[in-house]
């Protein structure tokens, strides 16, 4: 019976084989062209902010959690591609070299777009949002331009040489990223009430087969 059940085992795998693939042994790997791909990907970086910790004042850190989550339903997705040479800018008052960018934050953070406000500057946390952003894509090897750090305050979590000041009414206030690859790269966000975390992968396999 054993024996039976392997010959027909045998027949049917030779079946579907091309006939220069038919003298392969059935327990031998899979050729290359019979592979299935799938979306697979390689992380090339992800950090994360702790939405508890962006402030030691209680209502400060509020303010700035709402702020950050607040952004992110302006963007209005939770996973973004940048094909080879386009640019994510974090808001559309862009230098001319970074012209018609591929995506925005689609925002300018201000009250009356129902951010909140801490000494009547409105929007107070966006700039945490852009160093985690900025952090990510500069480890994972992304063309990253900011002209305006956040050294006058530090900014809790991340590498103060990632500190990214944002103010939409100006150029140089802003943050760019440039996927300079040869393969498109994917943003891929993740936020609640506590923890708002990215990561950048490229696709598993960007040379095909």
């Amino acid at each position: 019976m054993k024996q039976t059940i392997v010959g027909i085992i045998t027949l049917i795998s030779t079946a579907i084989l091309p006939v220069s693939q038919a003298a392969t042994p059935l327990l031998s790997p899979i050729p290359e062209y019979m592979r299935v791909l799938d979306d697979q990907e390689v992380v090339l970086a992800e950090h994360s902010l702790d939405l508890t910790s962006r402030d030691e004042v209680e209502i400060v850190n509020e303010v700035f959690a709402f702020n950050i989550l607040k952004a992110l339903e302006y963007l209005g997705t939770d996973r973004f591609v940048l094909n080879p040479g386009e640019v994510f800018a974090f808001h559309a008052n862009v230098l001319p070299e970074f012209e018609d960018p591929k995506i925005t934050m689609n925002s300018k953070f201000y009250i009356e777009e129902g951010y909140k406000a801490i000494g009547g500057l409105g929007g107070n946390g966006v700039c945490h949002l852009a160093s985690l952003i900025n952090w990510v894509g500069s480890e994972a090897g992304l063309e990253v331009t900011v002209l305006a750090s956040h050294s006058f305050a530090p900014v809790p979590g991340v590498p103060k040489e990632y500190g990214t000041s944002i103010r939409s009414q100006s150029q140089n206030q802003n943050l760019y990223i440039k996927n300079g690859f040869t393969y498109p790269v994917t943003f891929v966000s993740d936020a609640d009430n506590g923890e708002v975390s990215l990561k950048i992968a490229k696709p598993f396999n960007p040379g095909g087969l």
